[in-house]
């Protein structure tokens, strides 16, 4: 089982669609590793194409998957636009990734893509 340390950097976002119909996005990045571990970034206000730079640290106790997903934020109930399931294989084998990641809607729809940086440091 794996263990150590995840340090993941969200440097930025391009290419994000717009779901507000009253005006440009508020998009901000969700990070999930299990039920219990979740953390954003800041939303962006009016970019939908952000720069984001914000690292966020993660404890690896056997899980295998990171969860990315993007959300544009609303007063009332913020919006979905895209996610993607990140495996985390090849950072545990290398120690260190970065790449564009693909967020999609049911699936299929590209609705942008995610930049960030990974590095892993086994316990």
């Amino acid at each position: 089982m794996t263990k150590g340390t995840l340090n993941v950097t969200i440097l930025e976002a391009k290419h994000l669609k717009d779901e507000d119909f009253a005006g440009k996005g508020d998009p901000y990045v969700k990070l999930i590793l299990d039920a219990n571990n979740s953390q954003s970034t800041k939303p962006k206000s009016g970019d939908l194409n952000p720069k984001y730079n914000e690292t966020f640290t993660f404890h690896i106790d056997g899980q295998k998957k990171l969860e990315l997903e993007v959300w544009d934020k609303d007063p009332v109930k913020d919006d979905l636009i895209g996610k993607a399931d990140i495996k985390l294989d090849k950072v545990f084998s290398s120690g260190h990734e970065e790449e564009w990641i693909k967020i999609k809607r049911m699936a299929i729809l590209t609705k942008g893509e995610v930049k960030l940086s990974m590095k892993f440091t086994p316990v």
